[in-house]
C-alpha cells in the first residue's frame, strides 16, 4: 500500500459547503500518491435531528451521552445523511469512494462506556473490508458507528475512531478538520506546536476543554502508538500546506 493519511472531517467542515468542497479538491490531488481513510462524525446533523424529535442533547465530559431513542438518531444522522453526502461529492470529484460505517464487516468492535448510554471505545478491528477498499484504490468514508461483541450498535467519538483506526493501520499521518485553525493559548493565539507533557496542565488550566479534549487526547494516544504525525486544523489550513497545531512528544 501507499503511505496513508488518515482524516477526520469534524465540526463546521461537513456542513460548509465551500470548505468542504475545498478539502474534497485536496483529497483528489492528495489520492494520487496516498492512501486515504476519512472518518466522519457529525454533531451538527445529529442536533438538528434531535430538535425535529423534539429530544435534547446531553453531554459528559465533552461527549455525547446516547440513550436509545438518540442513537437512532445518530445513526439516521451518520449514516443516512452525512456518510451519504460526503461519498457523493468525492465520487463527483472523480475519487472511488465507498461510504461505510465501522459496524460494517464487523470491523471496529467495542467496549460500552455504561456512563454515556449506547457510546462504546474501539478496542478490536477486523481490519478486511477496509484493507480491500485501500488495495483497490478506493477511499472509505467511515462513520462513527461500530459494534460491541454482541453485534448491538454503538456510538463512538469520531476523534477516538480516527485515531484508533490511524494507529490499526500504522497511518504516516493523522489530521483532524475542525472547526478552530488549531489549539487555541489563553491570549488566542494558535499553539503550533503542543508537546504531550504539556497537555495535563492545559485541560487543568482549561486551555484545552469541553470537546478540544477528547480530540487532544486521541492526539496523545496514536502519537505515543506510532502515527508519525498528528495534526489538528481549521479553514484556514488545506492539505498541501498544513497550518495549525502538530502534537509531538
Amino acid at each position: 500500500m501507499k503511505s496513508l493519511i488518515v482524516i477526520k472531517f469534524g465540526g463546521s467542515v461537513v456542513n460548509d459547503l465551500h470548505t468542504r468542497k475545498k478539502f474534497i479538491k485536496e483529497i483528489a490531488y492528495v489520492s494520487q500518491y496516498s492512501s486515504i481513510i476519512l472518518v466522519h462524525g457529525g454533531g451538527i446533523e445529529i442536533n438538528k435531528l434531535l430538535n425535529t424529535f423534539v429530544l435534547k442533547s446531553k453531554f459528559v465530559d465533552g461527549l455525547r451521552y446516547t440513550d436509545k431513542d438518540t442513537l437512532s438518531i445518530v445513526e439516521m444522522a451518520l449514516s443516512g445523511k452525512v456518510n451519504r453526502d460526503l461519498t457523493t461529492e468525492l465520487i463527483k470529484h472523480g475519487i472511488k469512494a465507498v461510504g461505510i460505517s465501522g459496524k460494517d464487516g464487523n470491523s471496529v468492535i467495542c467496549s460500552r462506556i455504561t456512563r454515556l448510554g449506547c457510546v462504546g471505545t474501539p478496542k478490536k478491528m477486523n481490519s478486511d473490508l477496509i484493507k480491500i477498499l485501500i488495495i483497490n484504490d478506493f477511499i472509505p468514508v467511515i462513520a462513527s458507528l461500530g459494534n460491541d461483541s454482541r453485534g448491538n450498535v454503538l456510538n463512538i467519538n469520531a476523534d477516538t475512531l480516527a485515531a484508533f483506526i490511524a494507529v490499526k493501520f500504522k497511518a504516516k499521518k493523522l489530521i483532524y478538520l475542525t472547526d478552530v485553525n488549531g489549539v487555541i493559548d489563553k491570549t488566542g493565539k494558535i499553539i503550533n506546536t503542543l508537546h504531550c507533557k504539556n497537555i495535563n496542565n492545559l485541560i487543568k488550566e482549561q486551555v484545552i476543554k469541553e470537546g478540544m479534549i477528547p480530540k487532544v487526547l486521541s492526539c496523545v494516544k496514536s502519537i505515543k502508538k506510532g502515527v508519525e504525525e498528528v495534526w489538528i486544523i481549521g479553514k484556514q489550513s488545506g492539505l498541501l500546506k498544513i497550518k495549525g497545531t502538530v502534537i509531538k512528544i
